[in-house]
């Protein structure tokens, strides 16, 4: 065993010698060195791994952006349309539309009537198409982050789309009116509804109670309950009641003889014949509101198949013999009655002259068929005329709504003026008259310029109120002599 013969202190520098060159074998730079490199390994693993990540995110990404489904989370009535094609999905809506439009039915009830509503009567469109589109848009539009962000908020909130649909409010509308239409119950006012001419009776229509269906409520019912989809629901239509406002116990009091009037005939059979069978014609004829009476229309022509006669007649200002001769009595007569019945005159004229049977400026002449006599019904019912003949008087009756308040109409005729005619002969020449000849042709007459008023009385007979209806103008007539000296003109003597 070999001794260190050193020294103590000789032994401690060479300690310290050594330590100094094992010092030197490992310079501090080394060290810095290899930790940069560790930090650059780290750094390039942390950046290797963070690329790592990011495109396994982006390839997460990608292949959940690229689905041909629906994604999870999307749904349509409460149904998940996830993982669903377009085509499947169409298929499921078009199931519910069949469904819905199955479903869409509702009653209307009134009595023992019903009416059943459905999509067949109201047409129903459906925005299945409209709303599968919009449901198939989420998780597609926008960038591949937003896209992204879309279906991860589907598939953790979840997005809903309600399927609805539209239905052709007008049809409701004209099925609400057809139904109205047929519980609509029109309301009938007491009215006259014959006239015995032979009792001189009236028949009336009973009143009748109407009912007229809210037409608007109806419809407004039939849509709300259809927007609810409360289809079990019973519509029952409302209304009000339309009650009359004329009964047969009010009319029975309104009707009865409104007017007469009766002219004294002549003694000639003749004329007395004409005179009836014009009153014959005239005898329960009807005049119904707004329409007109012809004298002419309901005689027609005078004629001897008729059973008509020649009587004297005023033809020319001339008293001729004429088939029918004397009719303008019962013209007259009529137009009297018509007068005193409150009807409106459309035609009258008087004739050449004043008649003997009524006052002057009161009467009505006819001719076939230039001249008549018309008049019309302004009221509110049917007016009825009775005629007849009897004993030398010719009668004419209006019968139909009484004037108010007892109230009576008479005729009140006054002379303006009197024209004096010429005291000189006139000669006319007439070549129909036989050579040589002469007779007698106008006669001299005095002319009027006369005044007529319809005069309005109350039930005592009181006037109550006048109105001038026409002047009548009858002309002076010379005394006239016919002649024929062959020399073909007129001569005076």
């Amino acid at each position: 065993m070999a001794l260190d013969r050193r020294r103590p202190g000789q032994n401690e520098r060479r300690g310290k010698a050594d330590a100094k060159e094992e010092r030197s074998l490992f310079p501090v730079w080394t060290l810095i060195v290899l930790l940069g490199c560790a930090c650059v390994w780290l750094g390039g693993a942390k950046i290797y791994q963070d690329q790592m990540a990011a495109y396994e995110s982006y390839a997460a990404i990608r292949q959940a952006v690229s689905s041909e489904t629906f994604y999870p989370g999307v749904t349509i009535d409460g149904t998940d349309l996830g993982g669903m094609s377009m085509s499947d999905a169409q298929a499921l809506v078009s199931g519910r539309q069949a469904q819905t439009a199955s479903a869409f039915s509702l009653v209307v009830a009134a009595g023992e009537k019903r009416w059943r509503i459905t999509s067949q009567e109201v047409p129903v469109t459906f925005d299945a198409q409209t709303v599968l589109q919009r449901a198939w848009a989420v998780g597609r539009t926008g960038t591949l982050e937003e896209r992204y962000a879309q279906i991860q908020h589907a598939a953790q909130n979840g997005v809903h789309f309600n399927m609805g649909f539209t239905y052709d409010r007008s049809a409701v509308a004209g099925l609400a009116d057809i139904i109205a239409d047929s519980l609509d119950v029109e309301m009938k006012d007491a009215t006259l509804d014959a006239f015995d001419v032979n009792n001189r009776t009236f028949t009336f229509t009973e009143a009748k109670q109407g009912y007229r269906v809210d037409r608007e409520r109806l419809c407004a019912d039939i849509i709300a309950a259809l927007d609810e989809g409360a289809y079990d629901r019973v519509i029952i239509p409302t209304g009000e009641t339309l009650e009359p406002t004329l009964y047969r116990a009010q009319l029975e009091g309104l009707f009865g003889r409104i007017s007469s009037f009766t002219t004294k005939t002549t003694k000639d059979k003749d004329r007395n014949t004409n005179i009836a069978l014009s009153a014959s014609a005239l005898n329960g004829r009807v005049v119904l509101p707004g329409e007109t009476l012809s004298f002419n229309e309901c005689t027609g022509q005078r004629t001897g198949a008729k059973g008509y006669r020649e009587a004297g007649a005023i033809a020319g200002g001339v008293l001729v013999d004429d088939t029918g001769g004397g009719v303008c009595q019962t013209s007259s007569t009529l137009f009297n009655a018509v007068v005193r019945a409150d009807l409106k005159i459309v035609k009258r004229s008087a004739h050449s002259w004043p008649s003997s049977y009524v006052e002057k400026g009161e009467d009505a002449t006819v001719n076939w068929p230039s001249l008549d006599f018309v008049f019309k019904n302004e009221g509110k019912f049917p007016v009825f005329v009775v005629a007849w003949y009897a004993d030398q008087n010719v009668t004419v009756e209006i019968y139909g709504q009484m004037l108010e308040n007892g109230m009576t109409i008479d005729l009140e005729s006054e002379v303006t003026k009197t024209i004096k005619p010429s005291d000189e002969l006139l000669y006319t020449f007439d070549a129909s008259l036989p050579v040589g000849t002469r007779q007698n042709g106008r006669e001299k007459r005095t002319g009027y310029e006369v005044d007529t008023y319809k005069v309005y009385k109350d039930s005592s007979g009181n006037e109550i109120e006048r109105k001038k209806l026409w002047t009548t103008t009858y002309r002076a007539s010379q005394k006239e002599i016919l002649y024929n000296d062959g020399s073909g003109s007129e001569a005076q003597e």
